[in-house]
This record gives structure tokens, sequence and C-alpha cells, in this order.
């Protein structure tokens, strides 16, 4: 349902635009530079299909998002007893800059720099001097992976490195004391030269959004159906982004936003919803954390407003929609006169209907209504079965709900088949909910009349309603 999703996507942004608290990174000179009023929002559903807004074409540089992305590199090449000999997965609780090791001498984990510099010293040749021409190569094999996670070719932000290079003082200080623990086992100027250059890298909200619906998909990019990362090692990334990637304000992340997340000084935001969708957001304001303060609001009006959070008890399956078929099987109603009967024979096709199943979410409705929406030339009246659906959500109600709009606009027309219920509780329970006040539709405001017109109990009732509407068509 391409057109609610993205009105719903421009009610966030109007939303979210108004904050201006915050400051771009100014340590780093050229990311002081860029224009702070940016922002862009992308969704990257299971199945790759893209919604953007804003400044999603904008390219900035990955920075920090760039850590989970290695992180999952070294555990593919090296497995996890060799990369877990050398870094931790237990939140520090700190700054993502803290000089931090635990007591074994690790990092604490990945997704702090400490841990980062560490991972990317591990791509490297284990020797005490490591050529330039050794750091071009791995350097390009960063580039393949990271583009192949994006589903395109990434390129280096030659300034922004050099930037970084010239001003890395702190990093400097974290990899010679990770190399005085005796922990790093290479040239640790070859390390900080590869960590700079990575987190340089430039991404578009889109390429985020990919990223993070490759990492929902266990590994398999939705876009080029690459199998990228393996399944077990993006469960363990997805793992460490949920407890250390916002760094020190991870807890309050986890409990009101629940989404395995990273973000990037650059001002990006990556969240996915594993087995759903990857998030992508853009914003250069920086809070206390160095999180993005429109990225941060964000991703709590998707957490909150569409169900996302990771804990939601209500899941749907990855497969929403379980057959479509017209209803050439169904026996035409006895009520029909012969000429009646004779007409309606021969438009049988002209009646679709779309059996769902399992609970339904913002995610499933979205790719269910996407389907009823392309296949709209080839059928006069949808009919949509619940009858396999246990729970629906408020956002999948008011999706499931507007696809009456928008055939009623054509001249058509949308049924649903409830023997359970479920729609009309929905109704009521969430009655006086205003979630999402620009989204949703005048009538399933409060007021909205109860029995649910044109919702039946029955795929037999459903039927004799569509060829009545056929029948009225035909005399007007």
């Amino acid at each position: 349902m391409a057109s609610l999703v993205d009105r719903y996507l421009s009610h966030i942004t109007t939303a979210c635009t108004a904050d201006r608290s915050g400051a771009v990174a100014d340590y780093i000179p050229e990311l002081a530079q860029v224009d702070p009023e940016g922002y862009g929002l992308s969704l990257c559903m299971h199945d790759g299909q893209i919604y953007s807004r804003g400044d999603s074409t904008v390219e900035f540089t990955i920075q920090s998002i760039s850590k989970p992305l290695s992180y999952a590199m070294a555990l593919n090449r090296l497995g996890y007893v060799r990369v877990d000999e050398k870094i931790g997965v237990e939140p520090s609780g700190e700054a993502f800059n803290e000089i931090s090791v635990d007591d074994r001498m690790r990092p604490k984990n990945p997704m702090i720099n400490a841990g980062a510099i560490q991972t990317v010293s591990l791509l490297l040749p284990p020797v005490r001097e490591v050529s330039a021409q050794t750091v071009d190569q791995v350097f390009d094999e960063v580039v393949a992976f990271y583009s192949a996670c994006a589903g395109r070719r990434l390129a280096l932000d030659s300034a922004v490195y050099g930037s970084e290079a010239s001003t890395g003082s702190r990093n400097r200080a974290i990899a010679y004391m990770l190399d005085s623990f005796g922990v790093m086992d290479t040239d640790p100027e070859a390390a900080l030269d590869l960590y700079y250059r990575q987190c340089s890298l430039r991404v578009t909200t889109d390429d985020l959004a990919v990223i993070g619906a490759t990492l929902a998909n266990g590994g398999a990019n939705p876009r080029t159906g690459r199998q990228v990362i393996a399944q077990e090692v993006a469960q363990r990334v997805l793992s460490v982004m949920t407890t250390c990637g916002m760094y020190d304000g991870a807890g309050d992340w986890v409990t009101s936003v629940g989404l395995p997340a990273k973000s990037g000084v650059g001002g990006g935001i990556l969240a996915t919803l594993p087995g759903q969708l990857g998030i992508g957001i853009y914003s250069p304001r920086l809070d206390r954390h160095g999180n993005s303060v429109r990225g941060i609001d964000t991703c709590r009006h998707l957490s909150t407003d569409l169900g996302l959070h990771m804990f939601n008890l209500n899941r749907e399956s990855r497969v929403t929609i379980r057959s479509i078929y017209d209803i050439g099987a169904f026996e035409i109603g006895e009520e029909w006169s012969g000429r009646e009967r004779g007409f309606l024979s021969t438009c049988r096709d002209q009646v679709k209907v779309y059996e769902l199943q399992g609970d339904l979410t913002f995610s499933g409705a979205e790719s269910a209504l996407r389907r009823i929406e392309a296949d709209m030339d080839d059928y006069l009246v949808a009919i949509v079965d619940l009858s396999r659906i246990d729970v629906i959500d408020p956002v999948a109600r008011t999706m499931m709900l507007s696809v009456k709009h928008t055939l009623d606009e054509r001249g058509q027309l949308a049924m649903v088949v409830d023997p359970d219920g479920v729609l009309r509780a929905s109704v009521e329970r969430h009655r006086e909910d205003q979630v999402v006040p620009d989204l949703v539709a005048p009538e399933t405001l409060r007021g909205f009349d109860p029995t649910l017109p044109h919702v039946h109990s029955s795929m037999a009732d459903a039927v004799i309603d569509a060829e009545a509407f056929q029948l009225e068509r035909r005399a007007g």
C-alpha cells in the first residue's frame, strides 16, 4: 500500500523536522561543514520495496555505522572463537570514544571505537609491518563487502578521510593502548588507516535501509538476492547492535524503541526489525551521546506508531498472503434471475480473493496491500479473507480499511471476510486511539460505524455481496 506508507512517512518527517536541537559533529573539521538541516528517511521492506522521504539521495559518511559491518566481515572470515578472543560483547555503558577494555584487556564490544579499531585489525595480516598496498587491498575488500550489503557500489569521501586521519589523536591513543596490552596482532597505523577509510565511505538513507533489511533477512540482500552475511553471523551482529549500538544510551533505546540499531556521528542511524524491514535515517544534529536528535525521534515514532518494537508480541508470518484466487469455484447465488446468473457466470474472474494468515502488523499489511493495489486493474471487487488472522494491530487495521477508499475512488469495491471478528475487535479496542492522526482515514476514527459495511462473517455472504455489486454496476 505505497500511498498509505508514503503518507505516513510524510506525517512523521513533518512532525520531526521542527526539532532543531543538538549540533553537528565539530571534532572532525569536514563534518562541521555539513548542512545541519539535512533530513532523510528510508524504509526497506523484507522483499526489497523501498519507501523514501526527504534527503534520501543525499550522500553522507557512514562513520560508526560501519562498525557492525566490519564486525560481520570479521566473523564471516575468522569465526566466533577467534574474534571473541580479541573483542568482547558486553555493553560498556560509556561514550563511544572512551579508552575502554575489560579484565582480559579486550575492547568491551565492537560498537565502541576501541572495539571497531580492533575489529579492522583482524582483517589485516598478523604482522608488525603492513605495506600500503596491503591496506589498499583489504580496503577494497571492505568496500566490496559494504557495497554487497547496500546493493550498490559505495565510494570513499577523500576529504572526510583526510580530515579524520589528521585529527584522530584519540583514536590513535586507543590503537596504541590496545597494542601495548598485547591484543593487537598487526601494525596499529595500518589498522587506524583502514578504520578512517571505512568510516569515510559515502552512503544514503536508502543504502542504510537496504543494509538494515539485509541484516533483517538473515544476511540476504533483498534487492540483489545475494547471501552476503551468514545467517548466524547476522544474528550475532543484531544481538550486539541491540545491546551496544547506541552507546551509553542503549538501555533507554532498547526499552523505548526496541530495534537493533547503530548510529554514526555523520548523522546517520541504521535500524532493523528482524525478519521484516530496515530503516535508514539522516539528520546531522547530534545529542550528547553522539546520536542524531531527529533520528532518535523518528525511530521512536516508527516504533510506537507502527508497532515495530522487536518485543511486540504480535508477530506476523513472513508470507502474509496465503493464496489468491477468483470466485469461479463458488456457486452463483440462487436468488438471481436466469439472465443475471448468465451474466455473473461470465465475470467470476472479476472478483479476487486475498487469503491472509498470521498475526497482522505493519510489515505484513504493507506487503499484502501493496499486492492488492498492484492488481487493481485485474478485478472489480477485492475480498480480503481474515479467517486465518489471529490478531490485527491498530496500524494494520487502518491499512486494511484504507484500501476501501482507494477502490471507492476507482468505482471498485473492497470487502472483508472476518468470521472471528478480529477486525471488529480491533476497531472497538482502539476506537479512542489517535496514534497517527494524519494517516488514519476519517471513518476509522471515533464514531466509525460498528457494523463495518461489506465486512462479512462468511465467504458465502461476501460472494453474494460481490455479485450484487457486479449486477448494480451492470444496471448502472
